[in-house]
């Protein structure tokens, strides 16, 4: 299911060029043009959070119900493409990228719920992806996805966006993994996972709910309540960045092997389970 806006201007504007639309999206980072015979795709494909989105330039026209629009405006066959079964974090990023664009190129927009072309307006097409959001999952249930706290899934969103960053700031010297959500339907649990190898200096991320612990030929799977109870002692607090954010730096990883013992104890026999990307996870 996607969500689908399309892209019109004004008439007294001159007609646009796409060849500097193609241009602007081959000078921003993580997008591909690939050209097919009815349509040229602009994709975007995140690594973070594993999923895609694409704009379209269509040889046809795609607007429903088009002699029923403002002649104020021209349909110019370009439309953007998003999923809808994503967290509101990543939808804002699309969005805020598509008021860019209508800024730069002068546009306005069209969805088949409005009754006509309109500017764009940010929190206005934020509350329609809810909309269509909320009202897919009414009819058609989340489709494989679970369901999360909405601010702490902002705030692990964020960290998601910031492994980079973090890594740089330490020099590459500590460890800063992805988040992975996982879910078992065998022990009814779903949650946020991190993978940390025992005995690495390591960034722990804000709200996990589950820590698989790689110790050489073995691994093994805790709760957070159980991981932090017995590790938390050698961790540091991240204070200046996001909440709930902490770090077991050189020395203080080394130590923890005294501690192997103790996280045995507590390990997590909870069946199959699946991981899932951090782009199937969507507020409660």
């Amino acid at each position: 299911m996607a969500l689908v806006i399309h892209f019109f201007r004004k008439n007294n504007l001159e007609k646009l060029d796409f060849s500097k639309v193609l241009e602007y999206f081959e000078n921003q980072p993580n997008f591909k043009i690939y050209y097919v015979s009815d349509y040229v795709e602009i994709a975007y494909e995140d690594r973070e959070f594993s999923f895609k989105y694409r704009y379209l330039i269509t040889k046809q026209n795609r607007v429903p119900k088009i002699y029923e629009l403002s002649p104020m405006y021209t349909n110019i066959n370009f439309l953007l493409e998003m999923p809808v079964l994503i967290p509101s974090f990543l939808a804002k990023e699309i969005l805020t990228i598509t008021q860019k664009l209508c800024k730069i190129f002068e546009l306005s927009i069209y969805h088949d719920s409005f009754e006509d072309v309109q500017n764009f307006n940010l929190v206005d097409v934020l509350v329609l992806f809810e909309n269509v959001r909320s009202s897919y999952i009414a009819d058609y249930g989340l489709q494989n996805k679970i369901t999360y706290d909405n601010e702490k899934l902002n705030i692990i969103c964020k960290y998601q966006r910031s492994v980079d960053s973090l890594s740089e700031h330490y020099q590459n010297n500590v460890d800063v993994n992805y988040c992975t959500p996982i879910i078992s339907e065998d022990a009814g649990l779903s949650g946020i996972s991190y993978t940390w190898k025992f005995g690495n200096p390591t960034v722990f991320p804000p709200y996990v709910d589950f820590f698989f612990v790689e110790i050489e030929n073995e691994t093994l799977l805790l709760k957070r309540e159980d991981f932090y109870r017995i590790l938390s002692k050698y961790f540091t607090e991240i204070k200046t960045f996001l909440p709930d954010l902490y770090v077991i730096k050189g020395k203080q990883a080394k130590s923890v092997k005294k501690e192997l013992k103790k996280l045995r104890k507590h390990h997590l026999n909870i069946g199959n389970f699946t991981r899932l990307r951090l782009c199937d996870v969507i507020e409660e």
